[in-house]
């Protein structure tokens, strides 16, 4: 049996949002509702009318809501090629998230805006911040 690992989104890859189907291809299975451990910033990103969320590890405001898959090895290889790991765009890192289910804290992969990037985005005017209306929690939402 190939090893299976946790993985938390937080955008495209959401259920109900366009490119859900490629974690499903890539053999993803939902588990549960989760959010952040600790605080990070959001950032929504609009390159060439393409809208996506990009999150910055640490130091940030927000606790970030998502989702929790489980997903074999394999799949988290194709999603490395999906995210644009192997270009710099992305990184793949374990962080803590807590399922909202059962409350209970693990660690999954996420995939995590590489800080040069995103200050380059920022610069061109094509990231900003999600602040979120509702206190301390931010969810980024489909297009």
């Amino acid at each position: 049996m190939e090893p299976m690992e946790f993985l938390f989104v937080y955008g495209t890859l959401m259920r109900g949002c366009p490119t859900h189907d490629v974690l499903l291809e890539a053999g993803g299975t939902f588990l549960a509702e989760a959010v952040t451990v600790d605080r990070h910033t959001l950032y929504d990103i609009l390159v060439n009318s393409e809208r996506y969320p990009g999150l910055l590890l640490y130091g940030g405001e927000h606790f970030v809501e998502g989702e929790l898959y489980l997903i074999p090895e394999e799949g988290l290889e194709k999603l490395d090629v999906y995210e644009g790991v192997t270009e710099g765009e992305y990184k793949r890192v374990k962080i803590k998230v807590k399922r909202k289910d059962t409350g209970s804290v693990l660690e999954a992969y996420v995939y995590a805006i590489d800080p040069e990037e995103l200050e380059k985005l920022i610069r061109e005017g094509k990231a900003k911040p999600l602040v979120s209306l509702s206190g301390d929690v931010v969810r980024w939402r489909c297009p």
